[in-house]
């Protein structure tokens, strides 16, 4: 069994949809999902956002499915300016040497798909500015807030990972929204009525908005794409 995580059931819903006898194995607003794509069972467990509860997660899954591999996916943002909406970066210094083959292999066929270095930071870089020191800072290509932990919990029940995410906002573009006002950390969820008041109060950022969340759903096909190739070759 191959696990993939998300943070968010946002980002596997397009995936989901591919899965064979989808059955959830725990409910709440990050559930854990098993079925099965051609031959392979698959497991996606979505981690939440942020450290806590992705190792609060990641301990649960291993708990009650030891996989034999496992992908971390999901959306990253861009530092490397580079990379753009919906290209794919593969994390070298996250993955085992032995998937990075199969991944250097498989990015020949695919267009936007780059190898580089990721760094997980607690808060959120919402800024072009926050990016740039952030690039200086960490020389990586892009940024998530939870591999660092997921690595961690990998290698203490030796499971071989693989980290691939899709760029969703570039190294010159600013999130439309703080992070705060659209997300509720504590409850993992979205913050829907927070956000509207925000964009009502706020009719400049509604275009902005309107483009992330266009581009957003640009990266979670091209990460959809991208892990079905990925599953067939393992």
């Amino acid at each position: 069994m191959i696990a993939i995580t998300f943070a968010l059931p946002q980002e596997s819903k397009d995936l989901c949809a591919e899965l064979k006898n989808p059955s959830q194995e725990s409910a709440g607003a990050l559930p854990i999902v098993t079925g099965s794509i051609g031959h392979r069972e698959i497991t996606i467990c979505h981690t939440g956002i942020g450290t806590e509860s992705a190792g609060r997660q990641l301990r649960k899954l291993m708990k009650c499915q030891r996989p034999r591999g496992l992908i971390t996916a999901g959306f990253a943002g861009g530092l490397d300016p580079k990379l753009h909406t919906g290209d794919i970066l593969v994390a070298t210094n996250f993955s085992d040497s032995a998937l990075l083959s199969v991944t250097r292999h498989l990015c020949d066929d695919f267009r936007c798909c780059y190898f580089g270095t990721l760094t997980s930071q607690p808060d959120v870089a919402e800024t072009c500015v926050e990016k740039s020191a952030l690039a200086q800072r960490t020389r990586a290509s892009a940024v998530d807030m939870e591999t660092t932990t997921i690595a961690a919990e990998c290698k203490n029940f030796s499971v071989p990972m693989l980290s691939a995410r899709a760029i969703s906002d570039g190294a010159n573009t600013p999130l439309p929204v703080p992070f705060p006002v659209w997300f509720d950390m504590e409850k993992q969820v979205p913050r829907v009525g927070s956000l509207l008041a925000f964009l009502a109060t706020h009719p400049a950022r509604v275009a902005p908005f309107a483009r992330f969340v266009r581009d957003i759903s640009h990266a979670r096909a091209q990460l959809t794409r991208y892990l079905m190739l990925l599953l067939e070759e393992l």
